[in-house]
């Protein structure tokens, strides 16, 4: 009986976060896909040996059904073209505006040396500390005055930059054009806010709906990279991928953990993510190392491949 009632809830929880369009708070659940079939499984093994032979395979099936949303991530997809021998590495940080290891972000972005990078949640102060450590990129700045923080990318010389603006209500994503094997490569930075009331929550799935709707509206090779705010199994998120026909970088490498940092992976979720479409192949992916912010970096490397 001491095992029924948790399993009981769990359960219930892990049912209700399908219905995450019926209600905010129930997509949150949804984010705790791995927790839940980890969970579920494990008690329901442990129902059926106490011979609870209505409870235990009721659990056990619901804990499979979770467990099974998590599987693709682990499986790594085909290759849909032929390689073009180029590779653009993309990293995206939220470094968590407080942080003041300027220094060591910097040294790790220097060891790194991605492509294109996003700084999220960047004050001035990281703004003046990446202009002042002379790194091969051109510093630019999404946020204006008199917001405290936005998203900053590091860009090589002759790529193109626009930012959406980063007030609450803004899309809060920059833009990036480079030039990459045969033609050029759109990328968007963005930050969607945290889903911890309904207004944010509505904002949140607004500013992925953006980055959905400028995806599909721009063909050709094209990368979502940012903190999300969302993990995989989040109805927004599955949304952004649908609509946007974007491919989820994480897929072959597991769960990737990435907030918040430091802690139990029994509580951490994938909310930080590199999205691709239109002739890429992910040929790495990995995370940094904890940076004195709440999240960890993730850099990609994508290979071009054939259109």
């Amino acid at each position: 009986m001491f095992l029924a009632v948790p399993a009981i809830a769990v359960a219930v929880a892990s049912v209700l976060g399908f219905f995450g369009s019926w209600w905010w708070p129930l997509d949150l659940l949804a984010n705790f896909r791995p927790h839940f079939g980890i969970a579920l499984s494990f008690m329901g093994v442990i129902l059926i040996l106490a011979a609870r032979r209505r409870l235990g395979p009721i659990v056990l099936v619901v804990g499979v059904v979770n467990a099974a949303m998590v599987v693709p991530l682990f499986v790594a997809p085909g290759l849909d073209g032929e390689p073009l021998g180029e590779t653009l590495t993309v990293m995206t940080f939220n470094v968590n505006g407080l942080n003041d290891r300027y220094s060591d972000v910097i040294e790790f972005v220097r060891a790194e040396s991605p492509d294109v990078v996003f700084i999220h949640e960047a004050t001035f102060l990281w703004e003046d500390a990446f202009v002042a450590a002379e790194l091969p990129y051109r510093v630019e700045r999404g946020r204006e005055e008199p917001l405290d923080f936005g998203t900053m990318a590091l860009v090589p010389e002759g790529a193109e930059f626009r930012t959406f603006g980063f007030a609450t209500s803004a899309p809060r994503a920059v833009e990036v054009v480079v030039d990459a094997g045969d033609g050029s490569v759109r990328v968007l930075g963005t930050h969607p806010l945290s889903p911890s009331t309904e207004e944010r929550a509505r904002l949140r799935d607004a500013q992925l709906g953006f980055a959905r709707d400028w995806s599909a509206e721009s063909g050709g090779r094209r990368i979502v990279a940012g903190d999300l705010n969302a993990t995989p199994w989040s109805l927004s998120f599955r949304r952004l991928l649908d609509g946007g026909g974007l491919n989820n970088s994480q897929r072959g490498y597991g769960l990737e953990l990435t907030f918040p940092s430091g802690s139990s992976p029994l509580v951490q979720v994938p909310i930080d993510h590199v999205l691709h479409a239109g002739g890429f192949a992910v040929t790495d992916r990995r995370l940094g190392p904890s940076l004195g912010s709440d999240h960890l970096p993730v850099v990609v490397d994508l290979a071009l491949i054939e259109r």
